[in-house]
């Protein structure tokens, strides 16, 4: 079943950006976050090959069971070694959750270079919470 021409949902070919700035056009817009992902993930790919973290525990909490995770939620578990379990294993990541998926709104609402700086804040704050437990762990 084919559409007539007139039928057919309509794709902006240019989108327009909040204020007085020229038009852009869409393809380049897909183009910069395909680059800011790819660098992203690229980041990504080599901390995680970089970064050598055991998955037992410390040596100076022989005594205290502490689960084994990846580095990735590093994070968390210096939380969790540190508050208790509600607060660190809920609240705080369902918190940083909520802010990160409101940015796009809080963009609007406080302008943009707010929003970046809120976003490189909380990003600072866990990689840095992902660091201190990496090098608890190494010692």
């Amino acid at each position: 079943m084919d559409l007539i021409e007139s039928e057919r949902p309509q794709v902006p070919v240019e989108v327009e950006q909040s204020g007085s700035q020229e038009k852009l056009p869409l393809i380049e817009l897909q183009v910069r976050e395909y680059i800011g992902t790819f660098l992203w993930l690229g980041l990504l790919f080599a901390l995680t090959a970089g970064l050598k973290v055991p998955l037992d525990s410390s040596p100076k909490a022989a005594a205290i069971s502490i689960s084994k995770a990846p580095w990735v939620f590093g994070a968390i578990q210096w939380l969790l070694q540190r508050w208790p379990a509600w607060l660190s294993g809920w609240v705080l990541p369902l918190l940083s959750m909520s802010v990160l998926l409101t940015l796009p709104w809080w963009g609007r609402k406080v302008g943009k270079t707010w929003a970046w700086i809120i976003f490189l804040i909380l990003s600072l704050v866990w990689v840095g919470l992902t660091f201190v437990y990496w090098s608890e762990s190494i010692n």
